[in-house]
């Protein structure tokens, strides 16, 4: 198709679910398939164009009943039967395909896009395309029913334009210890406090101590993109949300130009040794590949097992027993 908007045009109209349209519904679709025809004084020749080029292809018939202007516009159309959609209802007894609001037309490319993009694509027929913007998690649960739905990522090919939504940056806590070049980000408040003690006499390569306040951080470590720290390293508990919490969150950094999030292993190492081993059930061991390969093996043992170590098991005692626990935390 060569005329502006056609292919969009159509999509929109179908996706209506009615077989007749008026002009009026005609103008809104057509104006939401090309937002640049919006108040054009071309608008009514690319409409008539569009329409013709339809009708040609067969893809809808338009109304003999015609109004004044030049070119005319039909009063109506009548959408005809998608050839494709009749052969399927006739082999297999099925309707139509689902046709992809413009916005998201990079989605027929995408191989199985997931249902939450399919949930987006009937959000943006529905009216989406008139939202006003709102925090991410606030769209999340409009559209799919789940206000975490995003939290690990926008899936292909989804932004956060489409959506009308921004993520929102909270602010990162963090306790300076000295001029280094690395952030240790850290996920309880308690070991932070341990931690900026045992550091600020001697703090070595690390320049400020945060706290990643759980799942807070996969949003906070956004506001780290103003300006970024040559280096993130990050320790947490050793169950299946502290590990997915800075797993997402390198994620999410990398995308907006952050360093990885990699873990301070020799903090991991002296949780692995000092930890007491307490009840957590089942866990989710996907994310288990975040941390260094020697840590891997013994984590998932520690997971099959339905444990957890909670990080505070290396306090201060440990802190001050040895250097070791320093590993990791260089740049490089």
């Amino acid at each position: 198709m060569t005329a502006p908007g056609a292919r969009e045009l159509v999509a929109l109209l179908r996706a209506t679910g009615r077989t007749r349209i008026d002009r009026a519904g005609l103008w809104r679709a057509f104006t939401e398939a090309v937002p640049s025809a919006h108040g054009s004084v071309d608008a009514r020749r690319l409409l008539a164009d569009a329409i013709a080029e339809l009708a040609a292809a067969g893809e809808l018939v338009p109304s003999r009943a015609a109004d004044d202007g030049t070119p005319p516009l039909p009063r109506s159309v009548k959408l005809t039967r998608p050839a494709a959609a009749s052969d399927r209802a006739g082999s297999a007894g099925t309707g139509a395909a689902e046709p992809w609001h413009p916005e998201l037309a990079a989605a027929a490319g995408v191989r199985a896009p997931s249902e939450t993009v399919r949930l987006v694509n009937r959000w943006l027929f529905a009216g989406g395309t008139r939202a006003e913007v709102v925090p991410l998690r606030e769209r999340a649960l409009e559209i799919t029913g789940d206000e975490k739905a995003f939290d690990a990522g926008l899936p292909a090919p989804l932004t956060p334009e489409i959506l009308r939504a921004v993520r929102v940056r909270l602010p990162l806590h963090r306790e300076p210890v000295g001029e280094g070049p690395v952030l240790l980000v850290v996920e309880n408040a308690d070991t932070v406090h341990s931690l900026v003690r045992a550091l600020r006499p001697d703090p070595g390569p690390v320049g400020a101590v945060a706290w990643g306040a759980g799942t807070a951080f996969t949003s906070s470590v956004l506001s780290l993109a103003d300006a970024p720290p040559v280096a993130i390293r990050y320790f947490g508990d050793l169950d299946a949300a502290g590990l997915r919490i800075p797993a997402r969150a390198s994620v999410l950094g990398e995308a907006e130009g952050l360093p990885p999030v990699r873990p301070a292993t020799g903090l991991y190492r002296a949780l692995l040794e000092h930890g007491r081993p307490a009840p957590a059930g089942a866990a989710d061991h996907s994310d288990v590949d975040w941390l260094e390969p020697a840590q891997r093996g013994p984590v998932r043992d520690l997971f099959a097992a339905g444990q957890r170590l909670a990080q505070e098991a290396v306090g201060r005692r440990v802190l001050v027993a040895d250097r070791d626990w320093r590993a990791g935390l260089e740049v490089g």
